[in-house]
């Protein structure tokens, strides 16, 4: 909710890779404190976004960049 309304948007999605020849990457941890800081800025500062998300995928398995 914004403003006390329902407000559909979109998400958006936090995911923090390690890589060194973008043929496989680990998923770095982010602290809850930190990302619960990223996730207050994001949807109070983000036209159109409404959810925050963290993938936790990492490749091979997903790929590095989102599609």
């Amino acid at each position: 909710m914004k403003d006390e309304s329902r407000y559909e948007g979109w998400p958006a999605i936090i995911r923090a890779v390690n890589t060194k020849d973008a043929m496989s990457a680990t998923i770095e941890e982010i602290p809850y404190p930190i990302l619960h800081h990223i996730t207050h800025r994001i949807t109070h500062e983000v036209p159109g976004i409404n959810r925050v998300l963290l993938d936790l995928t990492p490749k091979p398995i997903g790929t590095i960049e989102w599609e």
